[in-house]
């Protein structure tokens, strides 16, 4: 069975995590496949992905087996899985398109920071989200460690990896962790509707928008406004600009092309 689906859908990517007798859990073969279907999406046609999972829930973490044979040898995790995700995170960041993150069932384990590493997050309203490495004797990975903290702060961050505490969809989006809640059976059109949305946006800008949404994380003021005013120049030169002032003054709404 293919461990990730890929799908292009006219200017819209869907990412399929496709274990689902397993919960979508996370071995090598799926980071790898994940990461391979990151690097599809870098085809100038996709304007916009969606990233779900296939079955019950959207992601339930490292594939525990997998863990279980790794103390049965005497071995460690090896570096190649953490580091391959890792990888895979870093190129969902330097995506210059929007990934959208669609969940449902669960987002547990790693699959918790694969949904934060996402630009933006639907969730179906019986959703829950646990970041559940202390439970089995672990510390964080995925980007944990680093997205957490800068959504809820230190000390909420602190609470949900050392107590296991599972937060429903209501309160993930209470503390910023998503955008939006929706009733289970409007998720997948809600999803649908938004990632068009995004796809007809100006595909470029929200690009470099990304890379602004990376560096202000790291960069202090005056850094962050020198890449401010070369990515508002940059994009000044796309065709997308030019169409937005035209249809502005002629008082209509743009069509982007992407370019």
């Amino acid at each position: 069975m293919t461990t990730v689906l890929f799908e292009k859908s006219g200017p819209i990517a869907h990412i399929t995590l496709n274990r689902p007798e397993q919960m979508n859990a996370m071995n090598i073969d799926l980071i790898e496949g994940l990461f391979d279907a990151m690097k599809q999406c870098e085809d100038s046609e996709v304007r916009a992905v969606v990233l779900k999972g296939n079955g019950r829930v959207f992601c339930a973490g490292g594939d525990i087996r997998k863990f279980n044979e790794f103390i049965d040898t005497g071995t460690t995790i090896p570096t190649r899985m953490p580091d391959r995700l890792h990888e895979m995170v870093e190129a969902l960041r330097n995506l210059d398109k929007p990934v959208l993150a669609s969940v449902h069932g669960a987002a547990a384990g790693a699959g918790a920071p694969l949904a934060l590493a996402c630009d933006l997050v639907i969730a179906a309203e019986d959703s829950v989200f646990n970041f559940a490495y202390a439970r089995i004797g672990l510390t964080p990975d995925g980007s944990s460690t680093y997205f957490l903290p800068r959504h809820v702060g230190m000390k909420k961050a602190t609470e949900l990896f050392m107590l296991n505490a599972t937060l429903p969809a209501s309160e993930a989006k209470a503390l910023g962790l998503i955008n939006w809640t929706v009733p289970v059976a409007e998720l997948a059109s809600k999803t649908e509707e938004i990632a068009r949305q995004l796809a007809k946006g100006p595909t470029k800008a929200l690009g470099r928008l990304k890379k602004l949404m990376n560096a202000t994380y790291d960069n202090n003021l005056h850094d962050q406004l020198a890449l401010e005013t070369k990515h508002i120049c940059d994009s000044s030169t796309t065709a997308d600009f030019k169409e937005g002032i035209k249809a502005f003054l002629a008082k209509k709404a743009p069509e982007f092309k992407g370019r």
